[in-house]
């Protein structure tokens, strides 16, 4: 299948522009070399602990980052590298070709305006708007697929009125209404309880097989990653450290922290990892994962290890492959 997005040597940072004590904070790089690619009607799985960097890289790829952000790198889609283009480009991208679920519906649903008027705004963006009635029923169409067996009242409701689990399958609903080459789901099962993740699962799946969508996921729900992903790319403190198929991953981890991360599930007893993750303002020399490493050997502290790949894996790893 043909390539549809790839990021080659991603890097972010963030530059804070307040002083303190008469100098000015250091810069953070919150993703560091980081490089995958997503094939067509694909899905690839970002796992791994909280602020490793999964939803910087989703941020990056809609160019949504903040003003003090430096992005360098490429981030090739559809044969443009979306770091080169305009913001009314990216405009005509987002929600059509490309669009994300947003993990956290709170703040990403406007407060003053109707569910119903929200899940419209990529129709009218888009000059998919002729006429009332058509639009109206697709949005109705829209809240139906995520679970909404009534969707012409809820689309009078309010986001403060609604639980946050209906909220973030507004937030769902309004993401795939174009149906997009490529969504982004950020955590989209948060929130969800079991019923509607398996709901969840399913409209996922039928969106990449009706529409031939790829899907970027990040999420913390392992099991979830399990059943829906086709590769998974683990990342440690703003780094990816193993890409592999869900079936080798989960029976047969790589890197330590692959393993330790799968060790911490409480079906495998839920140890967990010593220690936490680095401060990614002054992450450790050598291998990231080092501190926390129970093989790590002289080299792992001083070297830092290259994503080496075989066999359709690869790893960042010195005593691995």
């Amino acid at each position: 299948m043909k390539t549809l997005l790839e990021v080659k040597d991603l890097n972010v940072s963030f530059q804070e522009n307040e002083k303190e004590k008469g100098k000015e904070k250091e810069n953070v790089t919150a993703v560091f070399g980081v490089s995958f690619s997503i094939r067509e009607k694909e899905t690839l799985a970002l796992v791994g602990e909280t602020g490793c960097g999964k939803s910087v890289v989703a941020h990056a790829i809609m160019r949504l980052l903040p003003l003090e952000s430096r992005v360098k790198g490429t981030i090739e889609f559809g044969g443009k590298n979306l770091l080169e283009l305009s913001e009314k480009e990216m405009t005509k991208l987002r929600g059509k070709e490309i669009s994300i679920i947003f993990q956290n519906p709170s703040l990403a649903l406007n407060p003053v305006y109707s569910i119903g008027h929200q899940l419209a705004e990529p129709l009218r963006i888009h000059g998919q708007k002729k006429k009332e009635n058509t639009s109206l029923s697709k949005v109705a169409g829209a809240l139906k697929r995520v679970g909404f067996s009534n969707p012409h009242e809820y689309m009078r409701y309010y986001p403060s009125w609604c639980s946050g689990g209906m909220n973030q399958r507004f937030l769902i609903a309004a993401s795939t209404m174009l149906n997009p080459v490529l969504l982004i789901a950020d955590e989209p099962s948060k929130g969800l309880d079991r019923n509607r993740v398996a709901e969840l699962e399913n409209e996922l799946e039928g969106l990449k097989e009706k529409s031939e969508t790829s899907l970027l996921l990040i999420s913390h729900d392992l099991g979830f990653v399990r059943r829906l992903a086709d590769r998974v790319a683990v990342m440690y403190a703003g780094e990816i450290v193993e890409i592999s198929d869900p079936s080798n991953l989960f029976e047969r981890p790589l890197h330590p922290y692959t393993r330790g991360l799968l060790n911490s599930l409480p079906e495998r007893g839920f140890v967990p990892i010593p220690g936490s993750s680095p401060p990614l303002s002054s992450p450790p020399e050598g291998c990231r994962f080092h501190p926390r490493c129970p093989v790590k050997e002289k080299r792992c502290m001083q070297e830092r290890p290259y994503l080496k790949e075989s066999n359709g894996r690869a790893v960042r790893c010195f005593l691995c492959l």
